[in-house]
Formats: C-alpha cells, sequence, structure tokens
C-alpha cells in the first residue's frame, strides 16, 4: 500500500477513517479492509492523535460560510426554475441559516450570564471579607482599650493587627 496520501495520513489510515466517517465500527472496518482490529485501532488512534481540532467559533463561522454558499448556489439556480420544491429548499437553507445564528447569539448571553453570576458571587465575597475583617478590627479594638494603660493598649492592638495580617495572608495562600 502507498505510504501517504493525505499530506501526512497513511492510505490504512485514510481507509479507517472513512469507514468510521461512514458509521462502521472498528470491527466492521477492520473486516472490510482486510486488516486487524488491533490494526484498525492503531490507524484510528493515529489519527486522532495528530489532528488538530477547530475551536467552536471557528466551526460555527465556517458552517454559516458553506451554508452562505450552498444558499448563493441554490438562489441562482433558483432564479431558472419553476419548481416550488425549489423554493422549499431555499426557505430551509434561510431557515438554517437564522437557526445557527440564533444559536451563535444564545451562546453568547449564557456566557454572559455566566460572567455576570460570576461577578456578582466575588462582589459577595469580597463585601463578606470586607464586613468580617470590620468586625475582627473592632473586636481587636475593643480588647485594646480594655488594658490599663494606653501604652498597653497600644501594644495589644499593634501585635493583634500583626498576628490578625499574618493569618489573612496565609489564608489567602491557601485558599
Amino acid at each position: 500500500m502507498t505510504d501517504e496520501i493525505q499530506g501526512n495520513m497513511s492510505f490504512l489510515t485514510k481507509k479507517v477513517v472513512d469507514a468510521r466517517v461512514r458509521g462502521e465500527t472498528i470491527e466492521e472496518a477492520a473486516a472490510n479492509i482486510g486488516i486487524t482490529v488491533e490494526e484498525a485501532v492503531e490507524a484510528w488512534q493515529q489519527y486522532v492523535s495528530s489532528r488538530t481540532v477547530m475551536p467552536k467559533e471557528e466551526q460555527f463561522v465556517l458552517h454559516l460560510l458553506r451554508l452562505e454558499n450552498l444558499l448563493t448556489r441554490v438562489n441562482l439556480k433558483l432564479e431558472n426554475s419553476q419548481f416550488v420544491e425549489d423554493f422549499e429548499v431555499v426557505l430551509k437553507l434561510l431557515d438554517r441559516v437564522e437557526a445557527l445564528q440564533n444559536l451563535n447569539l444564545s451562546r453568547k448571553e449564557v456566557a454572559e450570564q455566566e460572567a455576570d453570576k460570576l461577578h456578582r458571587l466575588q462582589a459577595e465575597q469580597v463585601l463578606g471579607i470586607l464586613e468580617m475583617s470590620r468586625l475582627m478590627m473592632r473586636g481587636m479594638i475593643e480588647e485594646a482599650f480594655e488594658q490599663r494603660t494606653l501604652k498597653a493598649a497600644k501594644a495589644a492592638l499593634l501585635t493583634d493587627l500583626g498576628e490578625y495580617t499574618n493569618k489573612a495572608l496565609e489564608r489567602l495562600e491557601t485558599e
């Protein structure tokens, strides 16, 4: 069998991929090609591991371009047609293009809603942290004022603030 067919794909790999695209199982592909199941699995895995997958946005744009191209071609033929079926095909294509465009918009809206939720949660966490800090500071200040002298209150407050800062930093590092 020839070594290279399309770019990097071997003849055997191409046969297995074509069979899988037609809907055959690995076992069916192996039997139809005349190879072992292990060879078919190896060819399939080689194809999958070397394949570059297009991001979803690019897939959407490519699909939309293909539909628009098909729509243009059908429209050219439709200009010379008198058959109702041809008009129905164009309407179905238009519906498909519109559905794809709406799908993209709905995905964008969902992403924006998720980002809003995340921002709200982060804001709530920050506010919670600030409130807890305020309460802890208040407690430290009240304890410091219970000291007998101003010097002892100042020392207690500075010690407590230092410990509070260290604990806060340690907690942030672990979370």
